[in-house]
């Protein structure tokens, strides 16, 4: 294989990679979107509630405001939990990226302080601190929406309930943080 067909090679398999990327990070940002509808959903929870039990007196009100939350937030750690699988395809894809950038900068005989082919290698560091401030401050501001106020609604009708969400609740964003950060700890050390 001479040096123009390697080259044609590597870049036609770098924007497969690519590309595949891209579909992973805009699928993860569709599952942001469904889990700030399963969070309006929680917002909206409590008034639905009322209406069941006006028309049906019978119905144990904590106890279905009790499954009802319990239920929104079984689906959001769901969607939470998938779309960390779907982060570490992206961090595998990058990874393969950076390689293909490595290989095409030296048969371009770029090496030196180029910044052909180095969009992934020099802004990784930049990238990666502003995700995680952003995605700090959007999962504090998602865990209480998703954890206090529904903990606050199960207190004023039944604290046993109210205790067992927030119990819950922490459980599982605890979790999700600790895969979070063991994800994405080789970049937390540079």
């Amino acid at each position: 294989m001479d040096s123009n067909q390697r080259l044609d090679y590597l870049y036609k398999e770098y924007v497969r990679l690519n590309q595949q990327a891209e579909e992973y990070i805009r699928s993860a940002f569709e599952d942001f979107k469904l889990m700030g509808v399963i969070g309006a959903t929680i917002a909206l929870w409590k008034p639905v509630v009322d209406i069941i039990v006006l028309a049906n007196p019978k119905i144990d009100y904590s106890g279905l405001l009790f499954i009802g939350f319990l239920s929104l937030l079984l689906v959001i750690a769901t969607i939470g939990f998938w779309n960390l699988i779907k982060q570490s395809f992206i961090i595998f894809f990058a990874d393969n990226l950076q390689g293909y950038e490595e290989e095409i900068r030296r048969e371009l005989n770029e090496m030196n302080n180029s910044r052909v082919f180095n969009l992934n290698l020099d802004k990784e560091n930049k990238l990666i601190g502003s995700y995680r401030i952003t995605y700090t401050a959007f999962l504090a501001i998602f865990s209480i929406a998703t954890t206090i106020i529904p903990s606050i609604i199960l207190f004023l009708f039944d604290s046993r309930y109210a205790v067992i969400y927030l119990f819950t609740s922490i459980t599982l964003f605890t979790v999700y943080l600790q895969v979070l950060r063991k994800s994405t700890r080789r970049f937390l050390l540079k």
